[in-house]
């Protein structure tokens, strides 16, 4: 499979795994290169793809046990009042069906009712590997105008951080600071180069860097003092 990542090595993708998905998501993901991978608890769906992409995954299995606690539909609601382009992926291979108390005609009765309702794409997938690969295809889709955007216009990206094989993890650790995003993290890390000289600097070093203000400072040496 092609790499369909951002148009340029400047940009590694964004992808945040809910903290229940299976390591091998994650593991796939990974092998594709140029991405930053983030696991926490996601209150809607189980994947987010920079921002602009979201995706909930269902095993054939755990489709139709939430079918009978009615917890697919109410994640089908979610997803669509998020306001995030979002679709749902079935996973598995059909003969899967047949362990299940559900018959072929009634689970399709089910996949149309959520497709026509919710308007919510539901798409078939037979491997975790489809399914990452269905992600990013789905998310090309969504971002083609993006990805031009910033073929032309990259956003520099230090090659420092670049090689740094623990970037997700600093990244990860600097992003549940109160204030603080991913632009502002790798600004972070680009002045200071490490974790430790961040969280020994002071106020006013700190405000030293692009897009930090006063309140986000204090609100990191607050919590670095607990």
């Amino acid at each position: 499979m092609p790499k369909i990542l951002k148009s340029s090595s400047y940009f590694p993708l964004q992808v945040t795994i809910d903290d229940r998905e299976p390591g091998v998501l994650e593991r796939e993901f990974r092998e594709l290169g140029n991405m930053i991978i983030h696991r926490k608890r996601l209150e809607v769906g189980d994947f987010l793809l920079d921002g602009d992409f979201l995706v909930e995954r269902k095993s054939i299995p755990d489709f139709c046990v939430s079918v009978k606690d009615g917890r697919l539909f109410t994640q089908a609601g979610k997803l669509v009042n998020s306001r995030i382009p979002a679709c749902l992926i079935l996973e598995g291979k059909n003969r899967e069906f047949r362990k299940t108390d559900f018959s072929p005609k009634a689970i399709q009765g089910i996949m149309l009712s959520i497709s026509l309702a919710f308007k919510l794409p539901i798409l078939r997938t037979k491997s975790t590997h489809e399914s990452v690969e269905v992600m990013l295809q789905g998310y090309k889709q969504l971002t083609r105008d993006k990805l031009e955007d910033q073929r032309f216009y990259p956003r520099p990206f230090p090659s420092k951080l670049k090689r740094d094989p623990l970037l997700a993890q600093k990244l990860h650790i600097l992003e549940g600071f109160p204030g603080i995003g991913v632009d502002k993290a790798e600004r972070l890390l680009t002045k200071f180069g490490s974790l430790q000289a961040i969280f020994s600097a002071s106020s006013d070093v700190l405000l030293e860097t692009p897009g930090i203000g006063k309140k986000t400072a204090e609100g990191m040496l607050e919590i670095l003092k607990k």
